[in-house]
């Protein structure tokens, strides 16, 4: 007996691991250590991470290896599968390569298996913390790749003066990650304090993330950081309808950037502004009129849009070659373009589908599951406005959307009642 009790802690201690290790996969480790030891590295970590997300369902099925169980399909999580099945199979359909195309889907259909396991497998607090350390071991790899490595951690390699961009090739998508950090972190400190448990630590590395993200001279995160924590200050009084703020956040920012910003262009160049959102206007109208002639239901096949040259050609041709929108080569920098170009105007359905679904008992989450769904989608919403979001198939962006709808979806399943109300706050 004592033996069997031993062996399932040593199981947990390593599922935990594994866990911590996938999580710091997606958060973009290696990074640019792949500039200094090669690209194998980060194609070995890109594998690596799909091993662990099975392993770690592995040695959860029971006490030993022989307990083998990755899928375990449970109805309430219908909305889920049925975005996998849809996505793999049309993005077979229509992808050029269809190989790659195959790893591809596989990969995002492991992630989803691998979230709502991971919500089905621990506690919400002990979910929140296992986050929360492997952005902080991701913190401490990125501040010693930077004393490490100074030239390659600064845009132009010139250190404080030009951005900052740890492990990233960009300095938005370096203070994207940071902004997620700050927001995890800061959540997990408000809970600790709520709790009155022991926060100083989470707060230095807070402190630390804050310094970093503006050194990155990104103000698109700066802004949308400063959005998302002032919520910390109301959201717990008001249940808000997070899964039509999400949908509707999304169509009106396109709608309106795109019909009102040329309008007050000339105020724009009175500021000294660019009116284009660096090139994202005009970039957006293309991609719109590309996707309206071509593929426009089922998209290119999931994350193979800006990895087909044909489909990459027809968004640069009416620019010059050359300039900044003719060579630009990945990423459509909003979300709603960037799941359409995958995955067409089924893959957007099907998506808001899966947010109106899981956030239609927004009351029978306790206030902190309530404040963190609220958060991640938020910060998801603002984020994908201007930047490449929803796109990946493993990175800590998906995977913390997928999370947010999987607690959703699992706490939407429980029937409204006083007792079961009493036991989600417990």
């Amino acid at each position: 007996m004592a033996g069997t009790v031993s062996n399932a802690k040593r199981n947990s201690f390593k599922v935990e691991l594994l866990v911590v290790f996938a999580i710091l996969i997606s958060l973009g480790f290696p990074g640019n250590y792949a500039l200094v030891y090669g690209e194998q590295v980060e194609t070995v970590m890109a594998y690596a991470v799909f091993i662990a997300q099975i392993l770690a369902m592995l040695l959860s099925s029971g006490n030993s290896w022989l307990d083998v169980q990755i899928i375990n399909l449970d109805r309430k999580y219908t909305v889920m599968y049925l975005f996998a099945a849809v996505i793999f199979v049309e993005s077979m359909w229509v992808a050029e390569y269809k190989d790659l195309e195959f790893i591809t889907c596989t990969r995002l259909t492991v992630t989803i298996f691998f979230v709502i396991w991971l919500q089905e497998q621990f506690e919400f607090e002990r979910m929140i913390e296992l986050i929360c350390t492997a952005q902080t071991i991701f913190l401490i790899v990125t501040l010693f790749f930077t004393l490490q490595y100074f030239r390659f951690a600064f845009s132009g390699g010139t250190p404080f003066t030009e951005p900052f961009i740890g492990l990233y090739g960009t300095k938005n998508t370096c203070a994207s990650e940071l902004a997620f950090g700050i927001i995890i972190i800061g959540f997990l400190i408000r809970q600790r304090a709520h709790e009155r448990k022991i926060y100083f630590g989470w707060l230095v590395i807070e402190a630390i993330q804050i310094a970093l993200l503006l050194m990155c001279q990104a103000t698109g995160a700066l802004v949308c950081t400063v959005c998302v924590l002032i919520l910390f200050l109301f959201v717990k009084y008001i249940r808000i309808p997070m899964g039509w703020i999400y949908i509707a956040g999304n169509i009106l920012f396109l709608f309106l950037t795109l019909t009102l910003m040329p309008a007050f262009e000339w105020i724009f160049e009175l500021l000294g502004k660019d009116a284009t959102l660096t090139g994202r206007i005009p970039l957006w109208n293309q991609m719109i009129t590309v996707l309206t002639r071509h593929n426009t239901f089922t998209g290119f096949g999931y994350g193979m849009f800006w990895r087909d040259e044909n489909a990459v050609a027809l968004v640069r041709a009416p620019f010059e070659e050359g300039s900044f929108l003719g060579s630009i080569t990945s990423g459509a920098h909003n979300m709603l373009l960037e799941i359409w170009a995958n995955s067409g105007l089924i893959g957007i359905a099907l998506l808001f589908a899966m947010v109106l679904f899981s956030m239609k008992k927004l009351q029978i989450f306790s206030e902190e599951q309530y404040i963190f769904c609220v958060l991640i989608l938020t910060y998801l919403m603002l984020n994908g406005f201007t930047e490449r979001c929803l796109g990946g198939n493993y990175d800590y962006k998906m995977m913390g959307f997928l999370l947010v709808i999987a607690l959703g979806c699992r706490l939407s399943s429980i029937q409204d009642t006083d007792e079961n109300r009493k036991r989600i706050e417990n």
